[in-house]
């Protein structure tokens, strides 16, 4: 049983793991969280920050609590999204994910990658010999953004951080990251979330949502209690990953060559489309060994072998992925094998 009320779902253990810190006064002095994407790593990060900071522990009152909730508190340095040109330029929204001053990514040359450069990482780490009396914590997510310069400046810091200096870095490729910056962490696994524990999420959250609307919403989700919101809230969102999965569906029930090389163009445009495109034909995997298990005999086109050969293959191309291959060779071979 946790103490505190996370506001994530599911990683019980994990939090728990945290807490058993807090208790003992046995603070890292980094962290390390790793997982897929949208399981609420991030929000994890920022909830055990407040819980350091608050000399009531979180109490959600105190003047620590109010400046953390608006992203402006001066012991807490926060990263989640970047400038970048044509992409992200409203500093409104960046402001509820980052509270570092990101100018320098304006100035030419002008960011134009989700890359944590090394002019960020200066002006991340200037507060880093911040005076206080508590702890001055810095919650860096997706760390493996970091450019290869940024990531040897960063070394140093976490080599001799300062007294009563706390980094919660979150990862969605552990693999990603340099053995150096690995071992002078603390590791916590985050996993995907059950589809009762999203199912539970969904109804306190979003009561008015009917059962077939609340069982498509867990069931697109895969397992990730923060799409799982997105999903939920806004039928925009919601539209796209259903139409996403209908053709994914076509794309494995009605193989074709030209449809499997157009699809590979698209989802390989971008790091995130492709992303969501690995997760996605997981999940679909899943589905079909799961059937495969319970009805033998079911009518599939895809034997058990098969399936095994194919989760092997999505495994090569994610690591193809992490090591800079090219995604739309990777994706198209991936395809090519169904």
């Amino acid at each position: 049983m946790l103490q505190f009320s996370w506001p994530t779902t599911g990683n019980e253990n994990r939090l728990a793991e945290l807490e058993n810190d807090l208790a003992s006064g046995k603070i890292s002095h980094a962290y390390l969280f790793a997982g897929p994407a949208e399981v609420g790593k991030f929000t994890a990060a920022k909830f055990f920050a407040q819980l350091l900071i608050c000399e009531n522990r979180a109490c959600g009152e105190c003047p620590d609590c109010k400046l953390i909730r608006a992203n402006i508190h001066p012991n807490l340095t926060l990263v989640g999204d970047l400038w970048i040109e044509g992409v992200n330029e409203d500093l409104d929204l960046l402001a509820r994910k980052s509270n570092f001053n990101q100018t320098q990514r304006m100035k030419n040359p002008k960011a134009k990658t989700n890359t944590i450069r090394i002019d960020d990482l200066r002006e991340i780490l200037s507060r880093v010999n911040h005076a206080t009396a508590s702890w001055n914590v810095f919650v860096l997510h997706e760390i493996e953004r970091l450019n290869r310069e940024a990531t040897n400046f960063f070394l140093k810091t976490l080599e001799e951080p300062p007294p009563r200096t706390v980094f919660i870095l979150t990862t969605n490729n552990l693999p990603l990251l340099l053995p150096t910056i690995v071992s002078r962490c603390r590791v916590l696994n985050f996993g995907n979330v059950s589809p009762t524990a999203i199912d539970a999420q969904i109804r306190a959250k979003f009561p008015d949502l009917s059962e077939a609307e609340r069982s498509r919403v867990v069931n697109f989700a895969m397992g990730k209690p923060i799409r799982a919101d997105k999903l939920a809230a806004d039928p925009t969102v919601f539209r796209e990953f259903k139409e996403y999965f209908e053709q994914l569906k076509n794309l494995v029930e009605k193989p074709s060559v030209s449809e499997k090389l157009a699809f590979a163009e698209r989802v390989s445009a971008n790091n995130a489309e492709t992303q969501k495109f690995l997760e996605a034909f997981a999940y679909f995997l899943r589905g079909f060994l799961l059937t495969r298990a319970k009805n033998p005999v079911a009518n599939s086109r895809y034997s058990t072998k098969k399936l095994v050969e194919l989760i092997r293959e999505l495994d090569s191309t994610r690591e193809l992925i992490g090591h800079n291959v090219n995604s739309r060779l990777a994706v198209e071979n991936l395809l090519l094998q169904i």
